[in-house]
């Protein structure tokens, strides 16, 4: 016996999360009430991480909360005699395994969290399948007869169908049997007992107005004891319900002692020596029991089974329906079909083609509708249904990828809102290698050994993808063919990781965020207006600080693994394609950031390869903007290395001014990168390593200062008391004399052979050093005294210290320090 207070509403989460198929084919959720936001963040990343094509399809009155995402199917539905579509499916299908799941919990984080619900899962992973799997595929097939839905609806059920069916039928005396509303009411499916039935028990969170359902059940039953269980909220007449109590010998009414909104459906009845239960998505009302489709009945979905008692009243308290103030009742009403005249249910997108359908009689349809700035003419009819298409211009918003709802326009001044769109190549297409991205977050990914591995063999994978290869035929979106083949390649998620764009669309959440709206489903959600969200998705949370947590609780010896890993990485990607350097480089910068090398001289070194990696890779002009992003933040945060090495690496020196002098030549390339696309890359980056206001940073300003920097701006720098002047000259103070601080200067600049360092102070002293011959300029009234050193074979740095110097080799007057520079190189 099942305690009604036990009763879980989590099953499809649940059931999600353990994956049961490791490479399933569908995934298909019917449901009636629909948070399209709520289920991406649920299903859609689970049946994305085992390659599944998703559609869900919903009643297209009851969208609470519109999506973020258009690479799946979200079809909205409308039942040709009038009811609701009601039913609560889940199926996760391939040729050779299957799960199916009926419940009565709507795609809503109420439905499918906090309100008690009844789901009952079957698996089918043998040879043969349950009947019940056969009798499915049948009512999914016949389905798109008793309802409108676009015809990508009809091809998905279809393709389920044949799954379901794909292996023969197991005919084994006690499975489940499943009963819908499609030919006869579902009362009628409900067997009689030939023995006295001892007990009848409902539980349903709405009733008809005048109980007449539950009437009819008693009627049929005839039982010798009535049990009803109401939730909280519950919708119904009270008198209407103590009428029908009456009918029966003995009648119970309760509540549940738990505060929960019980939202399951269940009718029990009892022999002596049996039970049988009817679950599902059917209410006691006449909608959902006693029409079908056809006389204005819902769609209902629903299993009967032979089965221990479900509903344990021990766990209610006692009503009484004469004062039923603590139920809070709501009062009845039966369901009025939508007055809409026209819909809009989707906008389809694909390479060549944007279409949507209209569903409106046939006097009201459309001549052409405006989406986004693009005319669709009407193509043809198929009864209420109308299609309308148009080729798309190879730059119009609608490829981009970046909408999941839109506006239309009528030709008659109409406006529809919030359409949702859908990316049907994206749709259609099922990903070759899903990285953990797609259902972890990528701190959870750097600490769990296996996910690594897994992310880094997506990686590998998306090296594959070469743009050079991708056509691209005429007046195509080029951005689109290349993002959809790194989708179908590695999934959504580690696409929008190499080009940072997660800003567009919610990060993986956490179970608090997802399941945040206990209301939803009891008469209080509300489809949110046009900008709202259920997050914001400006200001998102700096992502360092998770990755960084990670990092910090790591061992010493699983640290020194990740840094030999992600160095391998870098190492190994040395000839992979643009797409996949522009995730290892973030990937980079991400774990750097974050703190997983300690010392600059270790990250550093690192991040050199990484941004010479990003000079050396062939560009991809779709993907200019990213690219240039990157090396930008690449070359700052490499700059940062070099200034926070404690000692100076006169190599790296020398590979960095290599690096930036390459760069110079594509300082236009770098400037052309959007401000907003080097913000989202730079968001998360702040921190110890970088600072703390690193996301803040003036890239544009802090390139420009680098690429108009060289290794002497570096050198002059790191001494004390020197500057570079506009024409190249290092001024100096400070020394005992003007003379010893000049040599001083010309000894740490000894890397750069005549670079001409002048003092601050008097007397003026100008001097050169070439690594042999040492020249210096002094002032001496109104004339200049020139002296030369040649052949200082140990160097001058003794020489700043006191040691006088020898001799000049020569000695003469000039006319001033470029006179003296010049006389003695051109001198014999």
């Amino acid at each position: 016996m099942t305690p009604w207070e036990n009763l879980r509403g989590a099953a499809p989460p649940a059931l999600l999360r353990g994956r049961p198929l490791a490479d399933a084919e569908e995934v298909l959720v019917l449901t009636y009430t629909c948070d399209l936001s709520f289920f991406e963040d649920v299903c859609l990343r689970e049946a994305q991480a085992v390659r599944a094509r998703t559609t869900i399809l919903y009643d297209a009155d009851e969208l609470t909360q519109g999506p973020r995402r258009a690479d799946y199917l979200a079809l909205p539905v409308v039942c040709k005699g009038g009811g609701a579509f009601h039913p609560k499916l889940v199926v996760i299908a391939s040729e050779t395994d299957a799960v199916v799941a009926i419940g009565s919990g709507n795609a809503t984080p109420s439905g499918w969290h906090h309100n008690a619900e009844v789901w009952t899962l079957l698996r089918g992973a043998g040879h043969t399948v349950p009947q019940l799997f056969h009798d499915l595929a049948a009512w999914l097939s016949r389905l798109p007869a008793a309802v409108w839905v676009e015809n990508l609806g009809r091809e998905r059920l279809d393709g389920v169908a044949a799954l379901l069916t794909a292996r023969p039928a197991e005919q084994a005396p006690g499975q489940p049997v499943l009963v819908t509303t499609a030919a006869r009411p579902i009362i009628e499916q409900l067997p009689v007992p030939g023995t006295p039935v001892t007990s009848l028990a409902v539980a349903a969170p709405f009733f008809d107005p005048r109980a007449e359902a539950l009437r009819r059940l008693v009627d049929r039953f005839g039982p010798a004891e009535l049990h009803l269980l109401l939730t909280r909220d519950v919708q119904c007449d009270p008198d209407a319900l103590a009428g029908v109590v009456k009918r029966a010998p003995a009648g119970v009414v309760a509540t549940p002692k738990s505060s929960r909104y019980h939202h399951a459906k269940i009718v029990e009845w009892r022999t002596a020596d049996q039970s049988w239960a009817l679950t599902g998505s059917a209410n006691c009302s006449m909608a959902a029991l006693v029409r079908t489709m056809a006389t204005r009945g819902n769609c209902e979905l629903g299993l009967l089974t032979e089965t221990a008692p479900l509903i344990d009243t021990g766990a209610a308290h006692e009503v009484d329906l004469a004062q039923p103030a603590g139920l809070h009742v709501r009062e009845p009403s039966e369901r009025v079909p939508s007055q809409a005249a026209l819909r809009v249910l989707g906008v389809r997108v694909d390479a060549e083609r944007v279409e949507a359908t209209v569903l409106a009689d046939a006097e009201l349809a459309p001549a052409w509708l405006m989406v986004d700035g693009l005319r669709l003419d009407h193509q043809h009819s198929d009864g209420k249904l109308h299609l309308y298409a148009a080729v798309p211009a190879a730059d119009s918003s609608l490829l981009s990828g970046g909408c999941a709802t839109v506006h239309v326009a009528t030709d008659m001044g109409v406006e529809i809102r919030d359409v949702v769109v859908t990316d049907v190549t994206a749709a259609l297409s099922r990903i070759d290698r899903p990285s953990p991205l797609e259902h972890t977050s990528l701190p959870l990914v750097i600490a769990d050994q296996a996910h690594l591995a897994a992310l880094v063999e997506a990686l590998a994978h998306l090296a594959s993808v070469r743009p050079d290869r991708i056509a691209t035929p005429p007046g195509s979106n080029r951005r689109r063919q290349v993002e959809g083949r790194i989708t179908a390649a590695v999934g959504p998620a580690l696409l929008r990781f190499a080009l940072g764009v997660e800003g567009r669309s919610r990060p993986t959440p956490t179970d608090e965020e997802i399941f945040d709206d206990p209301d939803e489903d009891n008469g209080a959600s509300r489809r949110p207006g046009q900008g709202e969200r259920r997050t914001t998705e400006g200001g998102s949370p700096d992502r360092a600080a998770p990755v960084a947590t990670v990092l910090d609780a790591l061992t010493p010896g699983q640290r020194t693994r990740l840094r030999r890993e992600i160095e391998g990485l870098v190492g190994a990607s040395e000839g992979w394609s643009l797409p996949a350097k522009l995730a290892v480089s973030r990937l980079v910068l991400t774990l750097v950031a974050g703190g997983l090398w300690l010392d600059p001289a270790d990250w550093s070194d690192l991040l050199y390869w990484v941004v010479l990696q990003l000079w050396m890779t062939d560009q991809e002009e779709s993907l200019d903007d990213e690219h240039a992003a990157l090396a930008t933040i690449g070359l700052v945060a490499l700059r940062s290395g070099l200034d926070r090495r404690t000692e100076p690496d006169s190599e790296l020196v020398e590979q960095f001014e290599e690096l930036r002098q390459a760069y110079v030549e594509w300082a236009d390339w770098l400037a052309a990168a959007p401000v907003e696309t080097v913000r989202r890359y730079a968001a998360g980056l702040g921190g110890h390593t970088f600072g703390v206001l690193f996301g803040q940073t003036n890239f544009v300003a802090e390139l420009s200062w680098i690429l108009g920097r060289t290794a002497l701006h570096d050198a002059v720098d790191r001494l004390t008391g020197a500057q570079l002047d506009s024409g190249s000259i290092v001024r100096v103070t400070g020394g005992r004399t003007t003379r010893q601080a000049v040599i001083a200067a010309l000894d740490a600049l000894r890397d750069f052979p005549d670079v001409q360092v002048a003092s601050e102070g008097e007397p003026a002293v100008h001097g050169w050093w070439n690594g042999r011959r040492l020249l210096l300029v002094t002032r001496t009234g109104a004339t200049w005294r020139a002296e030369t050193w040649s052949n200082l074979m140990t160097g001058i740095a003794a020489y700043s210290r006191g040691t006088p110097l020898r001799p000049p080799d020569r000695r003469w007057t000039a006319s001033g320090p470029d006179d003296a520079f010049g006389s003695q190189t051109t001198s014999p």
